[in-house]
């Protein structure tokens, strides 16, 4: 019984990975229309990343506008960086989210307070 359950689960596994990602020309007109900076890398990302965009372009169709506007801009970033710019962001994703929440709580004060300093730094004085 308990072979029988690991086997069901393999298998499980291995079709959930097997999944094929959608085509450019699957997507509906709307996931293409949130995912157009893709367009011409779409077929060169990986199968996960083809998934879990194609699946963020159907939930932003569904998002209030101004969600809608920022999870443009953010996808619109990703697809201008670097693959070496993408792993290094999917790193520090995983490093964040193996933070405590305390953690990451103090992680983002001190981040916000290095940039109000540099904003600070940073302006043009008028004399």
């Amino acid at each position: 019984m308990k072979r029988l359950i690991i086997l069901l689960c393999t298998l499980l596994f291995w079709s959930a990975a097997a999944q094929a990602a959608p085509a450019w020309s699957e997507l509906t007109p709307a996931q293409r229309e949130v995912l157009s900076t893709m367009q011409t890398q779409w077929d060169g990302l990986p199968n996960e990343d083809q998934q879990r965009f194609s699946a963020l372009a159907l939930r932003c169709s569904q998002m209030p506008p101004h969600h809608q506007e920022k999870m443009r801009a953010r996808i619109n970033r990703w697809a201008t960086l670097s693959p070496e710019q993408r792993e290094r962001a999917r790193e520090n994703y995983r490093r964040l989210q193996a933070m405590s929440p305390e953690e990451r709580q103090k992680l983002m004060q001190q981040r916000h307070h290095r940039r109000a300093s540099q904003a600070c730094c940073n302006s043009p004085k008028t004399e």
